[in-house]
């Protein structure tokens, strides 16, 4: 079970890349299609479905982790989670701050199907994906953050 945990990491640590990619090709196409009084055109809509979809893969595999490596672990029936700065990024920060992240992502892409004039998608968009962003990167555990981090590009595992 521990080798397949570690794949998943493996896969979860892989993804966190085209998932940033992902979020600040649309927060540029955004603001640029904002600032340049640009057209919404269905290549702006597909790759913020792109976004979305990497996303909610990204959110199905950290469940699955954090039901394994969290719940599994015991992390909140040993007590003193919130003092322990290790479980308490994984058990509460980690998890909350890119549920929070993808639900920006999921608003963000709903103005894509609505019948909005382009400068109003474009500014939705913008914001929604730049705030998405920010807590991607800012709730990743890189490999340079204390006690907390994993390596940038983790090892798969045999």
């Amino acid at each position: 079970m521990q080798a397949y945990l570690a794949n998943f990491i493996y896969l979860h640590s892989i993804l966190r890349y085209f998932i940033l990619l992902f979020a600040l090709i649309v927060a540029f196409q955004s603001i640029f299609g904002l600032l340049g009084k640009r057209k919404f055109h269905k290549l702006n809509k597909q790759v913020a479905l792109v976004l979305l979809i990497f996303c909610d893969l990204q959110l199905l595999i950290g469940g699955l982790l954090y039901y394994y490596k969290v719940l599994g672990a015991g992390y909140f029936s040993q007590g003193g989670v919130m003092s322990d700065t290790y479980r308490r990024f994984y058990a509460v920060e980690h998890g909350v701050g890119m549920v929070i992240a993808i639900l920006l992502v999921h608003i963000g892409y709903s103005v894509t199907k609505k019948n909005w004039d382009a400068d109003r998608k474009f500014k939705r968009l913008f914001w929604c994906s730049f705030l998405a962003l920010v807590l991607f990167t800012v709730m990743t555990p890189w490999q340079s953050r204390q006690l907390v981090g994993r390596p940038n590009v983790p090892h798969l595992s045999h």
